[in-house]
């Protein structure tokens, strides 16, 4: 059982729905694909993003996490890491995060409201954030994020260029444009899968990314990401 996030976070993925334990997107497929190609079931298991560190270190309720990161939740991993090591994939994409607005120009000191995925936290931008000044808005679904832009009740946004671009596109039709400003500070962040209980699997999964790379980069170019 792979543990992923119960947001909605297109096109990397999906996990948002509530009602049944679906999983779409990028993620989705390239995990099925890897499943298939070495005979393994793979379910789903959508929760909070701090439970599923609980889940995976602690409680041993699912065999792996997606997306992980070594640096994500760091302090929670090492107080747990002498007994229950996590494994790690190689990278599966790497993705740029940074802030986004309505105007061509943003300096950070035209963000004071900022709106961001609930639990994600940004290495470039944690402290501003936590200034008392600031008012920072969090919501798990990223149209809703958008949106509060576009009504200006925020004035900027913490979010991925790939997933900002395919919501303006496919759920916005680029109507009003929202400008990433790559000029500002990004965070580069990659995406792998991990495990505690099967590092054969994640070495399995390294073959795989090795083995089948134009099938991943074509999946890739399917949900225009990580180019």
């Amino acid at each position: 059982m792979i543990g992923v996030e119960n947001i909605e976070y297109l096109p990397y993925y999906d996990g948002s729905d509530s009602k049944k334990p679906n999983f779409t997107g990028f993620s989705e497929k390239l995990l099925k694909q890897f499943s298939r190609e070495f005979g393994y079931s793979v379910k789903f298991y959508p929760a909070p993003l701090n439970r599923l560190y609980r889940d995976l270190v602690t409680e041993n309720y699912i065999d792996f996490k997606y997306p992980d990161n070594p640096q994500w939740q760091k302090s929670f991993k090492d107080t747990f890491s002498k007994s229950n090591p996590i494994i790690y994939s190689e990278s599966i994409l790497d993705t740029v995060t940074g802030i986004a607005s309505l105007q061509q120009s943003t300096t950070l000191s035209d963000c004071s409201r900022v709106g961001k995925v609930r639990g994600f936290t940004s290495q470039s931008y944690k402290s501003h954030f936590m200034k008392k000044q600031i008012d920072v808005v969090e919501t798990a679904d990223t149209s809703e994020l958008i949106s509060l832009l576009l009504l200006k009740r925020i004035n900027c946004i913490y979010i991925s260029k790939d997933v900002l671009n395919y919501k303006m596109r496919e759920e916005f039709e680029n109507r009003v444009p929202v400008y990433f400003h790559d000029k500002l500070a990004v965070d580069v962040q990659s995406f792998h899968l991990s495990t505690v209980k099967y590092p054969d699997v994640i070495e399995q999964f390294n073959l795989y990314l090795s083995t089948h790379s134009d099938q991943v980069r074509a999946l890739k170019q399917q949900f225009d990401i990580g180019l």
